[in-house]
């Protein structure tokens, strides 16, 4: 009987022996302590990568109060960045086997992670983002001047517990008792499974969603972090740099596109005028909706300027609804796409050196040019991908605030539109040249529950739901003070006796109610039936083109009110009016205005087959200048 089950045992042994390998004996402790030590160091390996996540979020939220917060509020953010954390570490234990060493580089990262994270943020308010690593490798010794602010010391003990960890499984020298041909196969499968979940922005969407987190968080990263901890907001960063290559994206493409097309001097007619192009925050026109009554035209201004004989408006497509602002606005100040870059990313986050903008084609004319903005400089990257698109002046609140010159007043919790203008004429006065001027106002930022306290106009409606009625309201005395700013601007340009062109441009709608409140409920849209002006409705602002001086007749923009014109393209109309010149790009540009005047992804209803190569090479373009080889330069 001992020799069958002998028989039977030897071979499954062997077939161990091949899969396993012997723990090493440990030298320093023996005995009956040796045991403990062992399962000691199995315990510190089994925590270890739950108390890194421990130390890169506590020191990441700096309070013990928040850091609880973010554990009960956010549990799938938080599931998902600990299993993370587990996840890398068993591939880190996998490649190189010794628990002490596995251990150590996971260490030494969280610690460089968190301790680059905080001093970052006590510098300069802002956190430790993915491209950091790129950027600022070959900056360390300047960077390291920043380590003269004080470090926590509650931050040094959690350091300290890491290495006490390491320390414990070098001693006890465990490791796992796996044959490298074993682990081997492991290796590859945690690799492919993890590239396969992320591969395509499509999948990387679902992992995120499913875990609560979203691209949308990249808006404003202040919010992204401080919603889905460090782990979480790193993820959802490294994610959203990912651009898939065009099928057929190469030099020779590039160079076909763009063949068929020659660069244009300025015209006899172009008198160098100023250029003032302003995105107003949300502006859109309330009365569209229908069931709703307004006892005064929130628009009235905007209306009268429209209809004033050389004036130009329409409809502006956008790509954004409700938020999202970066990506109509790169668009119009690149004549690129964010249509297929991922979605919610920002798309400076891509522009990483001297880019060719509508904006940089003024600068080399020398113009002067320069962004304000009553916000932060943070959001959106703005501050990082504004000079390489050709801004080379920003003025952001901290700069604003700050300027006695100029009256401060604050409306519905932000810098008002008013001084918003007030801003614009200073710096304009201060120009002794030919200047570009890129305003983003603020007033009219979501959210609008209970956002002013003071209404010009009543709103009234029997299809509207109490708290979306009150929303709609606040909308609507925003785009009132909106439109007030929007004359006096006028009232400016009128005055001056240099050249002026104004381009005025909502961004997109606004979010009125969960769901699409305000439009479902007034009637405006079914969500189960969308048509296609019901698509159309949700994704195009008004825009207005005004001169104090006579504009040249254009194939892209007419005087009158019923033009219609993509983001991208707006500009590139902006310059046939005033005679300027035109770079081979835009040129192509015009030719895809004339197959469409205004096609993005989000208007899905167009049948896009008659020009679809002009889609595709807008697409290769756009990729060529964010994230290519730049042969489109």
């Amino acid at each position: 009987m001992k020799e069958n089950i002998k028989a039977f045992l030897d071979p499954v042994a062997e077939v161990l022996k091949r899969i396993f390998t012997p723990l090493p004996k440990g030298r320093l402790i023996k005995g009956w302590l040796a045991p403990i030590i062992r399962i000691m160091g199995f315990l510190s390996m089994a925590i270890f990568p739950l108390c890194c996540w421990v130390t890169l979020e506590f020191i990441h939220f700096y309070s013990k109060t928040r850091f609880l917060a973010f554990i009960e509020k956010r549990q799938p953010a938080v599931i998902f960045g600990i299993m993370l954390i587990y996840l890398l570490y068993l591939l880190t234990l996998l490649i190189v086997k010794k628990g002490a060493i596995a251990s150590g580089i996971l260490g030494i990262v969280t610690v460089l992670a968190s301790v680059a994270n905080y001093y970052k943020y006590a510098q300069v308010g802002d956190y430790l983002y993915p491209w950091d690593i790129a950027q600022q490798a070959g900056n360390l010794g300047e960077l390291s001047t920043f380590l003269t602010i004080p470090f926590p010391r509650w931050a040094l003990v959690l350091y300290v517990g890491l290495a006490v960890l390491i320390l414990i499984t070098l001693i006890s020298k465990v490791e796992l008792p796996l044959h490298s041909l074993v682990r081997l196969p492991f290796i590859i499968m945690i690799i492919f499974g993890m590239y396969n979940a992320c591969d395509t922005p499509e999948k990387s969407t679902v992992l995120l969603n499913k875990h609560s987190l979203y691209f949308e968080d990249m808006a404003l990263q202040t919010s992204n972090y401080s919603a889905n901890g460090f782990v979480g907001a790193f993820t959802v960063n490294i994610l959203s740099t990912g651009v898939n290559q065009p099928e057929h994206y190469s030099e020779a493409t590039v160079n076909d596109i763009l063949s068929l097309y020659g660069e244009t001097p300025a015209g006899e007619s172009f008198k160098n005028p100023d250029i003032i192009l302003i995105l107003s925050e949300s502006f859109w026109d309330p009365t569209k909706l229908p069931n709703v009554e307004f006892s005064v035209d929130p628009m009235a201004n905007f209306r009268e300027i429209a209809s004033r004989d050389g004036a130009i408006s329409g409809n502006f497509y956008t790509t954004g609804f409700g938020g999202g602002t970066v990506r109509p606005e790169f668009e119009v100040l690149t004549g690129l796409t964010t249509d297929y870059l991922p979605g919610g990313s920002v798309p400076y986050q891509y522009i990483t050196e001297d880019t060719e903008s509508y904006v940089s084609i003024y600068k080399e004319l020398g113009y002067r040019t320069l962004a304000i903005h009553p916000y932060t400089s943070s959001f959106y990257l703005r501050k990082q991908g504004y000079p390489y698109i050709g801004i080379d002046e920003l003025y952001f609140e901290d700069k604003l605030y700050p300027l006695k010159e100029v009256p401060l007043t604050i409306s519905g919790k932000q810098i008002s539109d008013s001084s918003f203008v007030d801003y614009i004429k200073y710096y304009m006065e201060q120009s002794e040249g030919d200047t570009f001027v890129f305003g983003i106002s603020m007033e009219n930022h979501q959210p609008y529950t209970n956002k002013f306290d003071h209404f010009d106009i009543e709103v009234t409606s029997d299809a509207l739901s109490e708290s979306v009625l009150a929303d709609t309201k606040n909308f609507t005395q925003g785009v009132y003070e909106a439109d007030l700013a929007l004359k006096k601007l006028v009232d400016y340009i009128d005055s001056r006796e240099k050249e002026t062109v104004l381009v005025y441009f909502g961004d997109h709608l606004p979010t009125l109610g969960a769901n699409y409140g305000a439009y479902t409920q007034s009637g405006a849209i079914t969500l189960e039936g969308m048509t296609a002006e019901m698509n159309k409705f949700l994704y195009s602002t008004p825009f207005l083109v005004y001169a104090n001086f006579e504009l040249e007749e254009s194939d892209m923009l007419k005087e009158g009110k019923d033009n219609e014109i993509a983001s991208y393209n707006l500009m590139n109309a902006v310059a046939t009016l005033i005679d300027a010149p035109r770079t081979r790009y835009m040129h192509f540009l015009e030719d895809y205005f004339n197959a469409h005047p205004a096609c993005n992804v989000r208007l899905w209803s167009i049948n896009k087959k008659p020009f679809q190569e002009f889609i595709e090479a807008h697409k290769i373009i756009t990729y060529d200048r964010t994230v290519g080889e730049k042969y489109s330069f």
